[in-house]
């Protein structure tokens, strides 16, 4: 009797040796929930040190005990049948599987060579679709320090007519402005360049013209900004303003038709090898 009764205290300090062992390698505890180290790791990215680290760390861990309590509670309160998520799980599952397989299919089979002619007839077909939303400019801009020493010779090569002169200004924008955009071909948003001009902020929109110039300076900065061309909100959107989204658009549909022709060709095999069959 006196052996049997060592035998159960023995194994029972093994139990509370192991159970003392779990916990000292818990994190911590959230109810019926432990926290390993393991655990804990895979979402503590902060990985710094001192006192941000434990501030960190001990937000993290509140965090995760939110969750879990609530999670357990949710257990403990919601009706049967609103636990049983199986199915929902299930279908999440192989939406994200087939998402998955989806993009390397794309990855390895997609064309995405867009040419200018597709691009074109895109946009001759759908000229509704690209009505303006807002002003958009084209514009020879730059912001310089007022103490620049350039700044004179920016002046003057963006007044000259001399094609030399546009590189040296190019040169002298590189150099000297805090920003600039001197690219004849391409369309600005106006609000844009209103955003980088306080003094243009309140302007009427009839002040915009081709060919207006403007000229500002404040104690810090010189602002100079000319107007080369000008589209009116409301009418059809320019195809060198709008031939990124049309790309992005042509791209989608080639992903559409590529997924759809791949199911179907998986559909047209198992109908063939007896995959396939309806009841």
């Amino acid at each position: 009797m006196k052996n049997f009764l060592f035998i159960i205290f023995f194994f029972g300090l093994l139990s509370c040796g192991t159970d003392k062992e779990q916990e000292a390698k818990s994190v911590a505890v959230a109810g019926e929930k432990n926290l390993s180290e393991e655990e804990y790791q895979q979402f503590n990215f902060f990985g710094g040190n001192g006192a941000d680290s434990s501030v960190v760390s001990k937000r993290l861990i509140e965090s995760w005990a939110q969750d879990e309590l609530f999670y357990q509670e949710a257990k403990e309160k919601l009706l049967p049948e609103d636990l049983n998520v199986e199915a929902q799980v299930e279908k999440y599952r192989q939406e994200l599987i087939n998402y998955r397989y989806e993009v390397l299919l794309i990855e390895n089979n997609l064309d995405t060579g867009i040419t200018k002619q597709e691009i074109q007839a895109y946009y001759d077909a759908n000229r509704d679709n690209f009505i303006l939303k807002d002003n958009i400019v084209k514009v020879n801009y730059f912001k310089v320090p007022i103490k620049a020493k350039a700044l004179g010779k920016m002046k003057a090569a963006v007044l000259s007519t001399n094609s030399k002169d546009k590189e040296v200004l190019k040169s002298l924008c590189l150099q000297y402005a805090d920003n600039y955009f001197v690219n004849d071909s391409t369309w600005l948003l106006l609000e844009d360049i209103k955003k980088e001009i306080p003094q243009l902020r309140e302007l009427p929109e009839y002040n915009f013209y081709a060919g207006r110039y403007f000229e500002y300076a404040d104690s810090l900065n010189y602002y100079y900004l000319k107007i080369k061309e000008i589209k009116i909100k409301n009418g059809l959107s320019p195809i060198n303003f709008e031939q990124n989204n049309i790309r992005k658009i042509l791209l989608n549909a080639r992903k559409m038709k590529l997924i759809r022709q791949y199911k179907q060709q998986i559909f047209e095999k198992a109908k063939s090898e007896g995959r396939f069959k309806l009841n």
